[in-house]
């Protein structure tokens, strides 16, 4: 990062929205009551309002101040110069999003975002990785649900199995076991604006394994969108398995050139069914329903009767909420008969609270540890993992997310 003084440690840009709102929060719970930090975005009223509140309900911390900013060049150069490290809830990415990743990376400043547009991600590490590593600028997107569980969950499971057996591991299967929760108007209109801006072409090269990964992997075996596990039961194709995978194998080659996860890694993600015909039946209605954005008249119809931007789960609703992922995977331990092991990430928490403790937490971890892959790197477009130290997992447990790990029985082939 640039030397040069900062004025702030953190600023949160898009902090009137409903993820910003909720990224606040989770700073004021979860940050050193000395944090000097500030709330970002359009509309000077709107800041104004919340600053008061949050410094109302929580006098004993530094003073929440803000910082009103749109998308110019000069405007984000004076915002990002301000700041060590920059939140962004300022979505969609593919829309709104270059434009402040190029500040950062410019000038020298940390960043973190919650972005799932995959070829959006491809894009900035193909224009901005290198700049951002010459100024000592850590870039982490996808670090809320879309992929920071699942790469989370993938590092924090090799790392258990190094840690035991002293090797890499094989396949990894990573199911969403458990979802309650609701779509916010924000997450519909990234969803369309993908088709907007991407051409098919990109969105499906993007959509390859290695498609983020800075070393080329070995090709993958294909395997149908449905299967039986022999410990997980029926799965089946799931949402979230381009960005999360794609994700994943970037941490795989930023660790180690994937020598750490091991030469035959590989990562598959599903979701969970009750038998084959409603995994069958889920690929066919999935299918269907990822082909239907690509035709104008659904998009505008979608946007018409859908919850608007800004707006998402009420307080009530959200009570109710819950999400947990498992893993399973082999150790690659050259027997005949493989060694397992299970990994959990569950949260007894909505998807978007959940989203804005990873996002203050990812933030805080870039700031205050030292003993990150990714200060060690220096630099540039990385993952949640590059920053996942012993510390940074003791900080999601205290904020009610769980990440436990533990050895299985035997498989043998």
């Amino acid at each position: 990062m640039s030397s040069t003084p900062r004025t702030y440690d953190l600023i949160i840009f898009g902090a009137t929205g409903y993820t910003g709102k909720l990224t606040s929060k989770q700073i004021l719970l979860n940050s050193p009551t000395t944090l000097k930090w500030a709330i970002a975005g359009r509309s000077s009223q709107k800041l104004e309002l919340l600053a008061t509140d949050y410094n109302t309900t929580y006098p004993d911390r530094q003073p929440v101040e803000t910082f009103v900013s749109d998308l110019s060049e000069p405007a984000l150069d004076n915002l990002t110069k301000s700041t060590c490290c920059l939140i962004s809830t300022v979505g969609p990415y593919l829309k709104y999003g270059t434009p402040v990743v190029a500040a950062c990376a410019r000038n020298g400043t940390h960043y973190v975002d919650s972005t799932g547009e995959t070829p959006w991600v491809k894009r900035i590490i193909e224009k901005y990785h290198e700049e951002a590593k010459k100024n000592g600028a850590i870039l982490i997107p996808q670090c809320g649900v879309e992929s920071a569980p699942a790469e989370l969950s993938a590092y924090a499971l090799v790392k258990f199995v190094r840690d035991k057996l002293n090797c890499g591991v094989r396949e990894m299967v990573y199911t969403i076991d458990d979802l309650k929760g609701g779509v916010s108007g924000g997450t519909a209109e990234t969803a369309l604006s993908m088709f907007e801006h991407c051409s098919l072409s990109e969105i499906l090269t993007s959509a390859n394994h290695y498609s983020l990964s800075p070393v080329p992997g070995r090709p993958l075996p294909y395997t149908l969108p449905f299967r039986r596990h022999p410990t997980f039961g029926y799965l089946t194709m799931w949402i979230q398995a381009i960005p999360d995978t794609t994700l994943v194998y970037r941490g795989w080659g930023l660790h180690d050139e994937g020598q750490y996860y091991g030469k035959n890694f590989e990562f598959r993600e599903y979701k969970k069914t009750r038998n084959f015909v409603t995994a069958i039946l889920w690929v066919i209605i999935f299918s269907a329903l990822s082909a239907l954005p690509f035709f104008a008249p659904i998009r505008w119809l979608t946007r018409k009767f859908v919850t608007q931007p800004g707006d998402g789960p009420t307080t009530e609703q959200v009570l109710k909420h819950r999400v947990e992922w498992r893993g399973i995977a082999e150790a690659d331990d050259g027997r005949a008969v493989h060694q397992r092991a299970y990994v959990s990430f569950r949260a007894e928490k909505d998807c978007y609270e959940l989203t804005g403790i990873l996002l203050a937490l990812t933030a805080l971890s870039i700031l205050f540890d030292e003993d990150t892959l990714a200060k060690k790197i220096g630099g540039g477009v990385l993952t949640p993992s590059t920053i996942a130290t012993e510390r940074y997992f003791k900080e999601l447990e205290k904020a009610g997310v769980f990440v436990e790990t533990k050895m299985l029985d035997w498989l043998r082939e």
